[in-house]
């Protein structure tokens, strides 16, 4: 059931039900996340007819559809989560509101195979009529991944039964179309492929492989985004329609949202004129759905850029499965284009408020900085496909980065409250929330976190390789041979790490270590014996022997505090630094400087800086102090840490001298 190897890649990972979190820093968040994010998320989705959506939809319940046309993906990456944590955690409670919520969709999907309850209840005939802004087939694919999950949880086929009916429906909608049809909302095309890969039924990678290569081959693209606009409009309009006769006809019914009900109006009236001017021509041209270009001719990344990395996914997935060189080739252009040129400093992306996607290269105003929690976790499980494909270094350095920063800055150090969008300035107004009516976030960190496990380790014919040195107790088979990994580290604190094997006899493969980008001095031994081969920042150390059970590998990874300096093609940051430690990027909060205004001073290059754990503070965290150029002192605090304590003013790019 866990066949992860896949014919075209040079990896293979360990699944994350194979490893137990035991480092205090992700075990806690693994904690809250189970005890309290999955739940409180649960209550949100039930306050904002979520689930109330697919009660009216199943026929046990009088009402109509409430919210957006997107809102079954929410309750579906939520589900993902809710199984994932059953991999490792009894919860009689979340089991028994799970079965419920599995149960409801079951009976609300129709005897074709369709499911959604933006449509189904409603005006039934609409439905498949507007791809590109309609989210019925994004809807789909969290629904086919919610279904594996539960399927790898505990056995059961019951959602997967579900999801394949489905995606036949769609494989039979699409056979009978006349005219290219694309998604505008990606992400059905790598579920489609996992579902293959577990089903066996090449249809799904074959729909897959259409809806991918059709991009950029839509024929008057402009004149069709036009008409799909208009259509979308018209729909919206016959669900408002629709839905202001039913309330009329039935007062008494509860039609509040938690959520915040404009927050979507509200965005698109905080766009400047020329942001506007952006995201309509993007539109136009079908650049935010990545609609213009076809797949293998992309050479710039455009668009939306959550879109754009599940887009990435699924391609990727595409080559583990069919070896098409060409895909390849351009995932790593986009890539490498991506890291050098559209990527702020916290490894998010997306510098154009107005379309949530990327600019020109090098336009990475800070206080323009987007950069989506969901953009994070694509580019996450984007580059943790490429790191299976190819085995290299940057692939992991980046999920790092990803890891510590810029997606865990949109969760709350309590596990209650998120950011969509993660600023690298702020003069005070951004705060942290709940929920939101676009609640595309929390669920998503929740699925991230519940399946940490999978961006540890991976497999290869020669050995193990060890990407994130997180705290574990992990069993993993090499050639049809059991062996135990006890990873002992206080990542992101300190450089230290303890890796001891076990063994029932001895055998003789790799370990593959990977040696952090930003760490320059570091040290290694095997059974107290130092190893004098090259530790080279940004690439693996192979080492080979004949391992014995309890043998021991120390690593130490020296963490030091450093000022970066930008690139200086980063107009609006030349003359500026950022503090780092490890793999944390660290900024100012005004909180603690009262005695200065952090967005007016700069810091001395010429310092030693300082580090100073204090646990009590922020949950426990390192911070940096140093001076700055008056001499008074300053405090920083790890990126990911700012706005738990209330709105403040911040700061990660600062003036040096």
């Amino acid at each position: 059931m866990d066949d992860n190897k896949r014919p075209y890649n040079k990896l293979s990972y360990v699944p994350f039900f194979k490893i137990k979190i035991t480092d205090d820093f992700w075990a806690t968040r693994q904690k809250i996340n189970r005890e309290v994010s999955i739940p409180r998320q649960l209550e949100q989705l039930e306050e904002d007819h979520h689930i109330d959506n697919f009660r009216v939809a199943a026929g046990v319940k009088h009402g109509t559809h409430l919210g957006e046309f997107y809102f079954d993906s929410d309750l579906y990456k939520w589900l993902e989560a809710a199984f994932y944590v059953f991999h490792m955690h009894k919860d009689n409670n979340l089991e028994k509101k799970v079965n419920e919520i599995v149960d409801l969709i079951v009976k609300a999907q129709l005897k074709d195979g369709y499911v959604n309850t933006f449509y189904s209840p409603r005006f039934i005939e609409k439905r498949f009529t507007n791809f590109p802004f309609m989210h019925e087939l994004y809807c789909a694919g969290h629904l086919i991944q919610a279904a594996i999950a539960q399927y790898k949880a505990n056995g059961s086929k019951e959602l997967l039964k579900v999801a394949e009916k489905f995606a036949n429906f769609i494989a039979k909608v699409f056979r009978n179309k006349k005219d290219k049809e694309v998604t505008g909302h990606e992400e059905i095309e790598m579920a489609l492929i996992e579902l293959f890969r577990i089903t066996k039924k090449r249809d799904y990678l074959l729909l897959s492989r259409e809806l991918i290569n059709n991009r950029g081959h839509i024929s008057g693209l402009t004149a069709y985004v036009i008409r799909k606009y208009l259509n979308f409009n018209h729909i919206l309009k016959a669900a408002k329609r629709f839905n202001e006769i039913f309330k009329k006809g039935n007062p008494n019914l509860d039609y509040s949202m938690h959520g915040e009900k404009d927050e979507v109006a509200d965005f698109y009236s905080d766009l400047t004129l020329n942001e506007k001017i952006k995201f309509i021509f993007s539109i136009l041209k079908g650049k935010c759905f990545q609609l213009n270009i076809p797949v293998r001719e992309i050479i710039d990344p455009e668009g939306h850029a959550v879109r754009a990395m599940y887009l990435f996914c699924g391609v990727a997935d595409l080559y583990s499965e069919t070896g098409d060189q060409l895909l390849l080739n351009v995932l790593k252009r986009i890539w490498l284009k991506i890291v050098k040129g559209k990527m702020y400093i916290s490894g998010g992306i997306g510098s154009i408020k107005g379309i949530e996607g990327f600019e020109k290269d090098f336009k990475l105003r800070n206080e323009k900085s987007y950069s989506e929690t969901c953009a994070a976790i694509g580019f996450l499980i984007w580059s943790w496909r490429l790191l299976q494909i190819t085995g290299h270094c940057k692939y992991a350095d980046l999920i790092e980065r990803l890891l510590y920063n810029a997606m865990l800055v949109g969760y709350s150090i309590d596990g209650r409250k998120y950011f969509y969008s993660n600023p690298l300035v702020s003069y005070g107004q951004e705060e942290r929330k709940e929920w939101f009516l676009c609640a595309c976030c929390p669920p998503n960190v929740a699925r991230i976190i519940a399946s940490l496990g999978n961006y540890i380790y991976s497999m290869s014919e020669k050995g193990i390789w060890i990407h994130q040195y997180i705290g574990n107790e992990s069993q993993v088979t090499l050639h049809n041979n059991t062996i135990k990994i006890e990873l002992k580290s206080n990542f992101p604190w300190n450089g230290m790490v303890k890796i001891k094997l076990g063994l029932d006899k001895n055998r003789n493969f790799s370990i593959f270590l990977r040696v952090p980008q930003w760490c320059i001095n570091n040290t290694l031994t095997v059974n107290g014996k130092k190893y004098y081969g090259p530790l080279t920042p940004g690439k693996y150390v192979e080492i080979i022997r004949n391992w014995i059970d309890k043998d021991l590998i120390e690593l130490n990874f020296e963490m030091v505090p450093r000022l970066l300096e930008s690139d200086p093609r980063i107009k609006s940051n030349r003359g500026k630094g950022v503090l780092s430690y490890g793999p944390l990027i660290y900024c100012l909060e005004q909180k603690d400087n009262k005695n200065f205004d952090i967005l007016n001073m700069k810091i001395p290059k010429d310092q030693d800086f300082e580090i100073s754990y204090e646990p009590n503070l922020l949950d426990g965290i390192t911070i940096i102090k140093g001076h700055i150029s008056d001499k008074e002192k300053f405090i920083a605090i790890p990126y990911y840490a700012w706005n738990n304590r209330g709105p403040t003013k911040m700061q990660v790019w600062n003036e040096v001298i």
